[in-house]
C-alpha cells in the first residue's frame, strides 16, 4: 500500500466476505500509525448490489426496518435470517458491525457498489468536505 504525503484514504471491503473487513482493519491500523496524523480514512463496504432487495422492494435498499435488524441481530451464528434465494443471504459483514468499528476507529463509513456506482460519489464528496 502507497500512502506517502496522502491527504485521505479509502480502504474498501467486500459485505460478502468477513475475512475483507478483517483485513481492511489491518490497512487502517497501519495507515492510522504510519501515515499522515491529519489523514482522513473512509471505510467502504462493496458490493452491496449483491445482498440489496430487489429495486421493486419498497423502502431504502440499504436501510433494514427495525423488524428485520431485530431479526437479524437474534440469529444464531452460521444460521442465515433470510429465507433461501434472497439477496441478503449473502451478506457476511452486517452494516451495523462495520458501522460501529468504523465510528469507533474515527473514520467515514459507507456503503457501496462499484458495479451500480451506489455511494461512490458520495465518499468522494464526503472526503472532500
Amino acid at each position: 500500500m502507497y500512502y506517502r504525503n496522502a491527504q485521505a484514504a479509502v480502504v474498501v471491503y467486500d459485505v460478502t466476505k468477513s475475512t475483507s473487513l478483517e483485513k481492511a482493519k489491518s490497512w487502517v491500523k497501519e495507515l492510522q500509525r504510519q501515515a499522515n496524523p491529519n489523514i482522513v480514512i473512509a471505510l467502504a463496504g462493496n458490493k452491496v448490489d449483491l445482498v440489496q432487495p430487489s429495486a421493486s422492494s419498497s423502502g431504502s435498499p440499504s436501510s433494514p426496518d427495525s423488524e428485520d435488524e431485530a431479526d437479524d441481530a437474534t440469529a444464531t451464528p452460521g444460521e442465515n435470517p433470510s429465507s433461501p434465494g434472497e439477496p441478503e443471504s449473502l451478506r457476511q459483514v452486517p452494516r451495523e458491525e462495520a458501522q460501529a468499528y468504523a465510528q469507533e476507529a474515527g473514520l467515514l463509513f459507507f456503503e457501496t457498489s462499484a458495479k451500480t456506482g451506489e455511494g461512490i460519489v458520495e465518499i468522494f464528496t464526503e472526503i472532500g468536505e
